[in-house]
């Protein structure tokens, strides 16, 4: 499970290093500098010197000496800073000049540790799920039929409405405010596909969702429940910027895994916090497998939308 504490402790960790990286590079010639120009250590002891001149003169009034005592110290290190390009010690480039690379500004974390963090998120998905594959610029409409079938029903306008839908959600999405994601339909119609082109734009956004397949995620509950080691992965899911749930209805529902579901569904919408959920399961398949009590904050709290077509797995499959 990737948390949120753990994808920014990376992502401090990341700039720390290069940071270091790039100070060692320049104390190393820095170093070189010195040893072959004397007039550098020469320069640091006047400057020092000044300093503590200045503190003295400061404090007795003399503001004619105290002025011309910073002309010299402005002077030298004006000298110093020609000695240093001349012999080519580099200043210290920083990725982000509003913190100068340490994460923080006026003690809250700086938005270029939020990008930082995503970086991270997505190279650790990318790991686990092919996000790079599942982009709205992928998701091809021409394997859902134009045509309307006896229900009244066209499954190409249709998925071109949802694909609208989820492009906009990633647009809008606020951690705080966007609405809650029912997708339902048989294998197969792209529900996956959607639902991590979402999570990749929004991560892209500088955002940090928790995304996994129900089966996974609700084993990991349980056993990080039983083996008292802690309670990560629900607390990443109570309290991540999006909950993606994938394929509920595909794990064993227990008597753990509904009390689950209920709680971080009710917690969810509670503290308004967004989930999208994938399903195979229609509303009332969901009501029996795990209660009414859920499937009504589905009806009342979520957006459905049904997913119309042919398993494009198995067109493309047929093609081959």
């Amino acid at each position: 499970m990737i948390t949120k504490e753990a994808t920014y402790k990376k992502a401090f960790e990341n700039k720390a290093q290069r940071l270091k990286a790039k100070t060692q590079k320049r104390e190393a010639v820095l170093k070189a500098a010195y040893l072959a120009e004397p007039r550098l250590s020469e320069i640091d002891q006047k400057l020092s010197n000044i300093g503590s001149t200045i503190a003295i003169t400061a404090l007795s009034g003399n503001s004619d000496k105290l002025e011309a005592l910073k002309k010299q110290s402005v002077a030298l290190t004006a000298e110093k800073t020609a000695l240093l390009k001349k012999m080519g010690v580099p200043d210290i480039e920083y990725e982000c000049e509003k913190c100068s690379d340490t994460g923080f500004i006026s003690g809250k974390i700086c938005d270029c540790i939020k990008r930082e963090a995503a970086f991270v998120m997505i190279t650790e998905l990318s790991r686990e799920m092919p996000l790079g594959e599942s982009k709205f610029e992928s998701f091809d409409l021409k394997y859902y039929p134009d045509k309307t079938d006896e229900n009244g029903e066209n499954p190409r306008r249709r998925m071109t409405s949802v694909l609208k839908l989820c492009r906009e959600y990633v647009i809008n999405f606020d951690p705080n405010s966007s609405k809650n994601l029912l997708f339902m339909g048989s294998a197969g119609l792209g529900k996956t596909h959607l639902t991590l082109a979402i999570v990749s734009g929004v991560i892209e956004k500088g955002f940090l969702p928790v995304y996994g397949s129900a089966e996974n995620l609700f084993s990991r509950i349980e056993a990080e429940k039983f083996s008292g080691e802690g309670k990560g992965t629900y607390e990443a899911m109570l309290n991540c910027d999006l909950l993606v749930i994938d394929d509920l209805g595909a794990e064993m529902a227990t008597a753990f895994t509904k009390s689950a579901l209920y709680n971080l569904v009710n917690t969810r919408i509670l503290t308004r916090k967004p989930t999208i959920i994938n399903t195979n399961l229609s509303l009332k398949e969901i009501e029996t497998k795990y209660s009414a009590r859920i499937s009504s904050r589905f009806i009342g709290e979520y957006e459905w939308n049904k997913f119309l077509g042919v398993d494009i797995r198995q067109q493309k499959l047929l093609k081959k």
